[in-house]
């Protein structure tokens, strides 16, 4: 009898520990991307980020940005080629900039901002940007970076592939601010 109590204690802790994991799966993950950000480990970061979806999201959100900024007063045909033509430089800067070193600078400053090459290193180290975070469904994790201003900055959406594997699949860009009457 008391090896039947030990193997279901046994049993039962093993499954609290797996659910435990499970759990703080994608706060392990986001650790492990932040450190591969930190120590500009490439390879690391690699393996935790779906590029395809990354570039989809942030095409969708630039898209969507031009098409609200650029509503004409009129339906012209010059307004709509405008349009047209932003969008596929929209496209073709996402494709270029998307990349791991660009990924890796914008989670470790908390914003999507061009930086001139190497000044990361003449700049004096910043502490992390302050973030919260939030479990949409079971398969979704957000963190909500802050802007030094202690606005909401970047959001990074990380999504779970496999039982706890996460990558970070989507980052949502910081609402514009309203444009002046």
């Amino acid at each position: 009898m008391k090896a039947i109590h030990l193997k279901l204690g046994i049993a039962a802790l093993c499954v609290s520990a797996g659910a435990a994991y499970w759990y703080y799966s994608p706060l392990i993950a986001l650790n492990q991307l932040r450190a591969a950000a930190h120590d500009h480990n490439a390879e690391s970061f690699d393996a935790r980020v779906d590029y395809p979806r990354l570039r989809e999201s942030l095409k969708e959100q630039l898209n969507a940005v031009m098409t609200e900024q650029v509503k004409p007063k009129d339906s012209g045909g010059g307004a709509d080629f405008g349009k047209m033509l932003g969008m596929a430089f929209a496209d073709k800067m996402v494709d270029a900039m998307v990349n791991p070193e660009f990924v890796m600078g914008a989670m470790k400053r908390g914003s999507i901002e061009p930086r001139r090459p190497g000044a990361d290193k003449d700049e004096p180290a910043k502490p992390d940007p302050k973030y919260t975070s939030e479990r949409v469904g079971f398969d979704k994790y957000i963190m909500h970076l802050e802007t030094e201003r202690g606005e909401r900055g970047l959001s990074l959406v990380m999504e779970r592939h496999g039982f706890a594997s996460w990558k970070l699949a989507q980052v949502r860009l910081p609402p514009l601010p309203a444009a002046p009457n």
